[in-house]
C-alpha cells in the first residue's frame, strides 16, 4: 500500500514538474523570440539579484529544512508552527527586500566586469530599473516554497507540483502582451512568483499568520544554517560566473541561460521529482532509525532515477544544437550568436546532467538522517571546484567553460557514495555500478544519435529541427534500450 502510494506521489510530482518545465521552455522561447539579445543579456543579470537569496528564503533551505520538522511535530503543534515561521518568513523578506532594492547599483556592480558592455551608463541605468521590478519575485517565491513544504509534509503533492504553472503562465501573457517592453519583461517574474504562492492557498486549510515565538523555529533555522552556507557558496560561484559570462559577447548570457533552462528541465523531472517524492520516506524512515529500509529504498531510487538521467543526458550532448532551435525557436528566428552559445553551453551540461541528479537524490538521504554537516562539506568542496574550475576555464569558451560543472558532479558523486558507505546506508560499488552501467550505455547512444541528426543538416528554424530530434531520438533511444536491458538495468518506474 504505501509503496503504490509513493509511486503514485511520485508520478504526480513529476507530471506537474513535467508540465511546468515545459511551460518554462515556452515562456524562454517567447523571450527569445520577442526581446532583442542586449535586453535579454540584461534581464539574465537582473534575474540574479533575487536569485541571490532565492535558496535561502525559499526553495533549498525553506523545504529542506521545514520538512523534517514538521513531520516530528504533532499534527495540531506543526499547524501553529507554520503559522508563526510564516510570519517570521514574510518579515524577514521584506526587511531583505528594501535593502537590495536600495542596494540594487552596487550589487550590480559586484555581478559585472569593467569591460562589460553593460556597464555603460544608460544600458545600467536600465539594469537597475529591471533589477528593482524583479526583487519582489523573492517574496512570492519564498511564500510559495513555505506552502509547498507543507503540502509535501503532509504527502500531498499535487498542488505545490504544479504551482509553477502559474509563475509560467503569468510570465508568458505580459511578455506577449507587451514584446520588447522592458518594464512588462521584469514584471513578468514579479507577478509570477506571486501567482505560484496564490494559487497554493486554498490547498492550506485554516492558514494564517501569527507574529509570535515558537519552540521549533529555532530547530528549523538550525536545520537552515547549512544550507544558508552552502547557498552562499552556490551563489558566489553564481557571481563568479556572471562575472565571466559578462565578459563574452552580446547572446553568451542569454545562450548560457537557455541551456540553464533545458539542462534544469530534465534534471527537475529525472531526479528533483523523484527526490521531492521521496524525501517524506525517507525522512520517516531516517526519524525512525530503520537503516536497513532506508537503504533498501534509496538503493532502489539510485538504480532507477539513474537509467532516465544517463539517457537525457546522452540525447542532450548528441543533439544539442537540434534541441536548442528545436525548443526556443518558436516564436522568432534565434540569432546564430544566440543559437551558437546555447548549443555549447548545453552541451556541456550534458555531460553534468547524470552526476548531478544522482547527487541531488543521494543529498535527501543525509538530510534525512540529520547528517547534514557531512553533507554541508561535501556539497562546499563540490561547489568550490566548481568556482575554480569557472575560473581557470574563464577565457576558454562556453563549452569547456561549462565542463566544469560536469567534473565537479562526479568528484561529488564520489564523495558522497563513501561518505554513504561509512553510514552504512550506501554501497559505493553498487552505486558507481549502477551509474557506469548507464554511462556506458549513454556514449554509443548519444554518438547514433548525433550521426543520424547530422545527416538533416545544421537546424535553422524550429519546424526543421523536428525530423532530426525524431530520427535521432528514436536511434539513440532504442540504442540506449537494449543495452540497458543487456547490462541488467532497471528500465521501469516500478517493479
Amino acid at each position: 500500500m504505501r509503496s503504490g502510494r509513493l509511486f503514485q506521489n511520485t508520478l504526480v510530482v513529476m507530471a506537474g514538474t513535467f508540465a511546468s518545465r515545459v511551460l518554462g521552455l515556452v515562456r524562454q522561447a517567447v523571450f527569445n523570440g520577442k526581446f532583442p539579445d542586449e535586453l535579454k543579456d540584461a534581464f539574465n543579470v537582473a534575474f540574479r539579484v533575487p536569485n541571490l537569496f532565492r535558496e535561502i528564503l525559499a526553495e533549498g533551505a525553506v523545504q529542506n529544512a521545514l520538512i523534517p520538522v514538521l513531520k516530528s511535530l504533532p499534527e495540531r503543534e506543526a499547524k501553529v508552527f507554520i503559522r508563526r515561521f510564516g510570519a517570521f518568513l514574510l518579515g524577514l523578506n521584506l526587511i531583505i527586500l528594501g535593502l537590495v532594492w536600495a542596494a540594487a547599483p552596487w550589487i550590480l556592480r559586484l555581478l559585472l566586469s569593467d569591460q562589460s558592455y553593460l556597464a555603460r551608463p544608460e544600458a545600467f541605468d536600465q539594469l537597475v530599473y529591471l533589477t528593482r521590478l524583479i526583487v519582489p519575485f523573492l517574496l512570492g517565491i519564498s511564500l510559495a516554497a513555505l506552502f509547498t513544504a507543507v503540502l509535501q509534509a503532509d504527502e500531498r503533492f499535487g498542488a505545490s507540483s504544479f504551482s509553477p504553472l502559474a509563475f509560467n503562465l503569468g510570465s508568458i501573457a505580459l511578455m506577449l502582451l507587451f514584446p520588447g517592453n522592458p518594464t512588462a519583461l521584469g514584471l513578468s517574474v514579479t507577478i509570477g512568483g506571486l501567482l505560484q504562492a496564490l494559487v497554493q492557498l486554498p490547498y492550506l486549510k485554516g492558514f494564517g499568520l501569527e507574529a509570535r515565538t515558537h519552540p521549533a523555529i529555532r530547530e528549523a533555522l538550525l536545520r537552515m544554517g547549512p544550507f544558508v552556507f552552502t547557498t552562499s557558496l552556490r551563489q558566489f560561484l553564481n557571481l563568479v560566473l556572471t562575472n565571466i559570462l559578462s565578459r563574452y559577447p552580446t547572446a553568451a548570457l542569454t545562450g548560457f541561460y537557455n541551456a540553464e533552462v533545458i539542462f534544469q528541465m530534465g534534471l527537475g523531472l529525472l531526479a528533483v521529482s523523484p527526490a521531492m517524492a521521496l524525501y517524506p520516506r525517507f525522512s520517516g524512515l531516517g526519524a525512525s532509525g530503520d537503516k536497513h529500509a532506508l537503504r533498501t529504498l534509496l538503493r532502489s531510487a539510485v538504480e532507477r532515477v539513474a537509467v532516465p538521467l544517463g539517457l537525457a543526458s546522452a540525447l542532450m550532448v548528441g543533439l544539442g544544437p537540434w534541441i536548442v532551435v528545436g525548443l526556443l525557436g518558436w516564436f522568432g528566428k534565434l540569432t546564430p550568436e544566440n543559437t551558437a552559445y546555447s548549443t555549447q553551453s548545453l552541451q556541456a551540461m550534458g555531460f553534468a546532467l547524470l552526476p548531478w541528479g544522482v547527487n541531488l537524490l543521494l543529498l535527501r538521504a543525509f538530510y534525512a538522517v540529520g547528517e547534514v554537516g557531512r553533507a554541508v562539506r561535501i556539497s562546499s568542496l563540490v561547489l568550490t571546484l566548481n568556482l575554480a574550475g569557472y575560473f581557470l576555464l574563464r577565457d576558454s569558451g562556453l563549452f569547456v567553460l561549462n565542463l566544469a560543472t560536469a567534473v565537479a558532479g562526479v568528484v561529488g558523486l564520489l564523495l558522497y557514495l563513501r561518505r554513504l558507505e561509512l553510514l552504512r546506508l550506501f554501497s559505493m560499488g553498487e552505486g558507481l555500478e549502477a551509474v557506469g552501467k548507464t554511462a556506458l550505455c549513454a556514449i554509443p547512444a548519444g554518438l547514433l544519435a548525433f550521426f543520424l541528426a547530422g545527416l538533416f543538416g545544421s537546424p535553422v528554424t524550429a519546424l526543421q529541427s523536428i525530423p532530426p530530434l525524431v530520427v535521432g531520438g528514436a536511434a539513440g533511444l532504442a540504442l540506449y534500450w537494449v543495452c540497458a536491458r543487456a547490462l541488467g538495468l532497471r528500465v521501469r518506474l516500478r517493479g
